[in-house]
């Protein structure tokens, strides 16, 4: 329905709705005026019929005082030349008639009552006036009028009524029809004007209704000058399509002659979603890292707690029952068993060491280090793939250190190793090789060689194995960067790489690198140290991991008092609470409140802790943990714990 309405014209609405409102008005006028009307008619005749009893009850204060009932009926009998009157008593206080008047063959009987007032009662319009006389009698009079009166009435104002809503009626619909076309007529002009404009006709201006003053005048003058603008502006469009022309034909040649480049931009593209995927699968195993060193780091502690143990107790271990081995020997088994466990649980600590080198973004941080931490660490990452294609031939000597990048060498040798296993297939590990080779140059740099078995390449490929972008793997498997990425590296530290394949006779990859300038001997070890003393010491231990904590407490329960809180909240409101402690170990990782949110809410709180603040920590995985561990200067500490460390940091910051 409201669609329909939409969709008539300007005119028809204007007309049905001004004749909506005078078709309401009209009906709110037979409803309400009538009623009004009738209201006032009755209000009129009550009036009259009651000041004409207290007119004739002024008349009879003399009869009714003398109790002449003959005067009293004459003055009743004038009665008769009143329109409408029925009927008239006089009724003493008694309840007696003094004196009585009808108009109808049959005397009219007034009910009792009192006071004055008027009523509507069987189709008589019924009056009662007291009279009172100075003698002090009492009497009522008792009137009757007919309805007549007000019927006329009520057909003269009904028919009033009538002729007025009529009227009003006719005035407003044509009022209506009026002003509805005298606002759409101009409006059907512009409109026809701008129909032929859109049907790209000629149309003259000065045939728009611009003289007007209103609204529809302005509407008018606007489109006008709209028309003007418009021709004055199809000759320079004209010449403007001419000039677009020609420069669409120039662009068109320009990028015919830029088709290969953008072909190359989109692979370019789409090598670096996947790098940015890339990037993302590294954060990732960061956060791995970072959950596998929380439970490497109570495991590990408890292990070296209860190798500890065992050592002290395995002299005294009784034999078990039933069996041919004595305590010592079982106290041996023990040992051994945990020894086990000690070394699997290094071992996960080297791989979990290696995700995290991997993770890291670290491409300026230059130092001189050992060749064989970013090849072990390489060789960690791609064992799941050489494992079962191939066997892994270690064959290090002697070489000099390298001023680089752990994370970017790691990535250089990890892509060499991962082009070495890719070179097999899965069916015959034994009978393949990878040797990595870590040597001394003729010039006295270091020389790494990964070589393979494999199936080489042929003189085609290798002449464009570090073109970017080019690969001779499947889609999804080879990106085409890995090598060229890696000779970028490698140059970047003043290295070279060079390959030797041949098809069916296996591939090497040989970097060297240039003579250390200055001979820089590796640092020592640090000789062992005894345990330090820590006796009475306070050490609350902060990490939401309890199990984490409970390893700390166990592992330093014979001569340090360990507090845990599960978070950084809990430790604050301990501090808060006025506890004192010795110094604060605190897990750089944690939900809810971080280590650096920890650490800036106790420099507002209780900054006398600050320096005997020490962070642990399985691996950093975001951005705001990784900067604030760039700005850190204090003591940091890597899960797994290592106990002796431990002590020895407690007993530098607190002694």
């Amino acid at each position: 329905m409201l669609k329909r309405f939409t969709d008539l014209s300007l005119r028809a609405k204007l007309v049905a709705v001004s004749s909506a409102l005078v078709l309401a008005l009209s009906a709110v006028l037979l409803i309400e005026l009538p009623r009004a009307m009738d209201a006032q008619s009755l209000g009129w005749v009550q009036s009259r019929s009651l000041g004409l009893g207290q007119l004739l009850a002024n008349a009879l204060e003399a009869p009714v005082d003398f109790d002449d009932a003959a005067a009293a009926e004459r003055a009743l009998s004038g009665l008769h030349a009143s329109r409408g009157a029925a009927y008239a008593q006089v009724v003493r206080s008694d309840g007696s008639i003094l004196a009585a008047w009808s108009s109808r063959a049959t005397p009219v009987v007034a009910p009792p009552g009192s006071g004055e007032g008027t009523a509507i009662v069987d189709g008589l319009l019924r009056v009662r006036v007291p009279v009172s006389t100075r003698s002090g009698r009492a009497a009522d009079l008792l009137l009757g009028f007919d309805l007549q009166e007000l019927e006329e009435r009520r057909r003269d104002a009904q028919g009033s009524v009538l002729w007025v809503t009529a009227l009003f009626l006719v005035l407003g619909l044509g009022s209506a029809l009026g002003m509805g076309t005298l606002l759409a007529r101009p409006l059907a002009e512009i409109t026809g004007v701008a129909r032929r404009v859109a049907r790209e006709q000629e149309v003259d201006p000065g045939s728009l209704p611009v003289a007007r003053g209103d609204e529809i005048g302005l509407l008018a003058s606007a489109f006008a000058h709209m028309l003007e603008q418009l021709y004055g502006q199809r000759s320079q469009i004209a010449r403007i399509n001419a000039d677009l022309a020609e420069r669409v034909r120039e662009r068109t040649q320009e990028l015919a002659r830029t088709n290969q480049a953008l072909a190359e931009l989109e692979r370019t593209q789409e090598q670096l979603v996947l790098a940015d995927r890339r990037v993302s699968v590294g954060r990732l195993a960061a956060g791995v890292a970072h959950e596998i060193n929380n439970p490497l780091a109570f495991l590990s502690a408890n292990l070296e707690f209860v190798s500890a143990e065992l050592e002290g107790l395995r002299p005294g271990l009784p034999a078990r029952p039933g069996a041919s081995a004595t305590g010592a020997e079982l106290g041996q088994e023990l040992c051994d068993a945990v020894a086990d466990c000690r070394r699997g649980v290094q071992r996960v600590t080297h791989i979990v060491k290696g995700l995290k080198t991997f993770a890291r973004d670290d491409d300026d941080q230059t130092q001189v280090l050992a060749l064989e931490g970013p090849l072990e660490a390489a060789m960690e990452m791609a064992m799941h793939e050489l494992k079962h294609r191939a066997r892994l031939v270690r064959d290090y000597r002697a070489s000099p250190r390298v001023a680089a990048s752990e994370v970017r060498l790691s990535q250089v040798f990890l892509n060499l190793l991962m082009n070495a296993a890719q070179a097999f297939s899965e069916d015959d590990a034994e009978q393949n090789e990878v040797r990595v080779v870590l040597d001394v140059g003729p010039d006295g740099g270091a020389v790494v060689e990964v070589s393979d078995t494999g199936c080489g390449m042929s003189p085609e490929v290798l002449r464009r194995i570090f073109d970017p972008f080019y690969t001779t793997k499947p889609v999804g498997v080879g990106t085409g960067l890995g090598l060229p990425i890696s000779r970028n590296i490698v140059h970047k530290y003043g290295g070279q790489i060079a390959v030797q394949s041949q098809p069916g006779a296996g591939t090497t990859f040989r970097i060297t690198f240039p003579a250390p300038g200055e001979a820089r001997p590796p640092p020592q070890a640090p000789g062992p140290r005894p345990s330090p003393d820590l006796a009475g010491l306070r050490l609350l231990v902060v990490d939401d991991e309890p199990d984490v904590a409970r390893a700390v407490a166990r592992a330093l329960a014979r001569d340090v008092e360990v507090f845990t809180a599960g978070g950084g909240r809990e430790a604050l409101e301990r501090l808060e609470r006025g506890e004192a402690f010795d110094a604060v170990l605190c897990d750089l990782m944690m939900p809810g409140m971080s280590g650096p949110e920890f650490y800036a809410a106790l420099s507002a709180l209780r900054p006398e802790y600050l320096p005997r603040t020490i962070l642990m920590t399985g691996g950093a995985f975001t951005d705001s943990a990784t900067a604030f561990l760039d700005g850190w200067h204090g003591h940091l500490l890597e899960k797994p714990l290592d106990r002796d460390l431990l002590r020895r940091t407690l007993h530098d910051l607190c002694t």
